[in-house]
């Protein structure tokens, strides 16, 4: 089934025409950054060992709770490979083997529709898909998609799509994966989701894990509020140990965050800035109450932190240096009660005047270290987004 008809219509933006290119062959756009990750090892005893698409698929239906399906060599796939028996297991038989997408008819070149299903060891070539490499999804009725996990894959991103998306489902794992990317809409994408229109985002993908992956943009990414790693709608999130390069949008880009910690990541070459906080239009709060720690930008094209809507957050021993006009953090007027100490050579801008508590009363930014100011934001002086082809819903 095709995703624009999964998806509920509040959630869909719009789209408009892309392009990709056609013709190539499978050989032409495997991935050449790599052969796989370095921790991945292949299953030495697979329930099914697939060398073709047609195998492939007929062991995905036929699939039981605890399967390990192993592919082995490329495979070049024709639609999309859906997953939606519980627990299976889809790895590699020998290094480097993998997926390519043949061509647009591949929407998500991996489905994961069940709970507990593991993506680990694979070179998956999605660039000539329509949407992405790997698709996670649980609108509560007919996908059910949770404590699913992508580990230890070589990705190499969608053209004018994703990286990885996760819409719905709880305690999602994307860690030590390499991703890299030519113009792509959004990176690593996770966004509540629910098949409910009356209900706004009833299924969330709180308890999340995105930790250890590289993600490389070869070309500026295309989606205006996006990034490399893009959190929309989670409570008790961690982004860790991430190494981003590349003009990515921004580095990593949050909405309606909660109770998360985003630590020790490493962010350089963002167009406009390393991190940022409600990325979104209207009035949809950025983040409360997270930890954003020991974090290193540099090379942002407004400001390492860009914090919008945002209350009572802690921002501790970030390195913010080496970013354009030497502005490490930036506090909007829509902020107030947080803490930021020990920015590294940045200079904090603090318009802070946002009442977080509804008291009537401004809750002031406390700040430590560094140099405060009362200015204007920058603008956003980047170049207007590309948009993204018709019929694919867009993400939040």
């Amino acid at each position: 089934m095709h995703r624009s008809l999964r998806f509920i219509a509040a959630l869909l933006l719009g789209a408009a025409v892309g392009c990709q290119n056609e013709g190539l062959s499978p050989a032409a756009v495997h991935p050449s950054f790599a052969t796989g990750a370095a921790s991945a090892s292949c299953a030495a005893n697979p329930t099914v060992t697939a060398f073709d698409d047609t195998t492939l698929r007929a062991a995905l239906a036929s699939a039981h709770p605890g399967d390990v399906i192993a592919v082995s060599g490329t495979i070049e796939v024709t639609a999309d490979d859906t997953i939606a028996t519980d627990n299976v297991t889809l790895t590699c038989a020998t290094p480097g083997s993998g997926l390519v997408a043949r061509g647009l008819e591949v929407v998500d070149m991996i489905t994961v529709l069940a709970r507990g299903v593991v993506v680990d060891g694979l070179v998956l070539d999605g660039s000539r898909a329509s949407d992405a490499p790997w698709f996670a999804f649980n609108d509560g009725e007919t996908a059910f998609a949770q404590d699913v996990r992508f580990t230890n894959n070589t990705v190499t991103c969608t053209l004018f799509g994703a990286c990885a998306f996760v819409a719905g489902g709880t305690g999602a794992v994307v860690s030590d994966n390499q991703f890299q990317a030519t113009d792509a809409f959004t990176g690593v994408h996770l966004q509540a989701n629910g098949p409910d229109p009356n209900v706004v985002f009833p299924i969330r993908i709180d308890g999340a894990r995105i930790e250890r992956n590289t993600i490389v943009a070869l070309t500026p990414s295309v989606g205006v509020r996006f990034g490399a790693i893009r959190p929309f709608d989670a409570d008790n999130i961690v982004i860790a140990d991430n190494v981003i390069s590349g003009p990515w949008r921004n580095g990593i880009s949050t909405t309606r965050l909660s109770h998360s910690q985003i630590q020790r990541n490493q962010i350089s070459g963002a167009v406009v800035d390393g991190i940022r906080t409600s990325s979104f239009g209207g009035v949809l709060r950025g983040a409360a109450q997270n930890l954003f720690a020991s974090n290193q930008v540099s090379g942002a094209g407004r400001a390492g932190i860009f914090a919008d809507r945002a209350c009572s957050n802690q921002f501790a021993s970030n390195d913010l240096r080496g970013n354009a006009g030497d502005l490490g953090l930036f506090l909007t007027d829509t902020t107030g009660a947080n803490v930021v100490a020990g920015v590294n050579d940045g200079v904090v801008i603090d318009n802070g005047a946002f009442d977080c508590d509804g008291d009537g009363r401004t809750d002031p930014n406390i700040i430590t270290g560094g140099v405060t100011h009362h200015q204007p934001a920058p603008p956003d002086t980047s170049s207007a987004t590309q948009p993204r082809r018709q019929g694919n819903p867009q993400p939040l």
